[in-house]
């Protein structure tokens, strides 16, 4: 039987740059240009150019240095939701593609594993524009996937837009969150079993099948992966089940009991991690 495994999340959150000129870094350069489209829509995503400025550490990068890290085709789009829609300045998130019409590629940005799906966190919360960065770095130093991180400068359109923060997209990856690859055909025995990214988040951007939890009608729970137009009905009930069979064992009146159910239905070991960097950070989008 597969198990529950906690990850930690953190907040993501910045400082809006206006009327600085921008020539050098210390950090690595990302320059996108999006051809004739000016404004980037929250979806679908557009196509664009990306170039990366990486020389290495402690090495100083010019914007008109030849790009080095990448120099090629991306599809980005805003992404978030209060971020997006309040803050003035604006996360992103991008995929490398290999052409115009969208081929993804998997590929090493800025010395983190390949990958095809990236975030531009613009952290505009955070005055210490650090929370993110620390929580994900505690996590996997305490052996637990979080989501690696690098700063960056960003250039869009020419027009020098501030830090940001290259984060990996959480998603079913043997790099990132390493779970089996549940495919529409996996409907019976211990294939069904897993692996599920689910998560507990507003309901912008990409459709999800969901349901309401049953122990409070306040949380909804999504499933990540497998995606909407591949997950099965079988699957789907699978899923809900186990979630709902386990919140109704926690809630029990012997969920004490070393021997309760609800405890080999999770990694303990990723649960308690979870809630002790939650407090140690005071992440406000904890789980409750």
């Amino acid at each position: 039987m597969k198990k529950i495994i906690l990850l930690s999340y953190c907040i993501l959150l910045s400082k809006l740059v206006n009327g600085q000129t921008f020539t050098q870094s210390n950090l690595p350069i990302l320059k996108v240009a999006t051809r004739n489209q000016q404004v980037i829509p929250d979806e679908p995503k557009i196509i664009a150019n990306l170039q990366v400025i990486d020389n290495g550490t402690n090495a100083i990068n010019f914007v008109n240095d030849t790009p080095n890290g990448y120099n090629g085709f991306i599809g980005i789009e805003q992404r978030g939701s209060t971020s997006r829609e309040l803050f003035p300045k604006k996360p992103y998130g991008f995929e490398l593609w290999k052409d115009t019409l969208g081929t993804s590629q998997n590929l090493v940005m800025l010395g983190m594993p390949q990958e095809s799906d990236w975030v531009l966190n613009a952290s505009y919360n955070d005055k210490t524009f650090m929370r993110d960065v620390l929580a994900y770095r505690i996590a996997n130093q305490m052996g637990r996937y979080a989501t690696r991180t690098r700063y960056c400068e960003l250039m869009l359109n020419g027009k020098y837009e501030g830090v940001y923060i290259v984060m990996e997209k959480i998603k079913r990856d043997k790099n990132r969150v390493n779970i089996a690859t549940l495919k529409p055909t996996d409907n019976t025995g211990d294939a069904l079993t897993g692996g599920y990214i689910i998560k507990i988040d507003k309901t912008n951007g990409s459709p999800a099948w969901s349901w309401n939890s049953k122990a409070t009608n306040k949380v909804l729970f999504q499933v990540d992966s497998p995606k909407y137009t591949d997950l099965t009905d079988t699957q789907l009930n699978y899923i809900k089940n186990f979630v709902d069979n386990w919140e109704k064992e926690l809630a029990s009146p012997t969920f004490l009991d070393p021997q309760a159910a609800w405890r080999s239905k999770i990694d303990m070991d990723s649960f308690v991690d979870y809630f002790l960097l939650t407090e140690l950070t005071k992440n406000i989008d904890r789980l409750s």
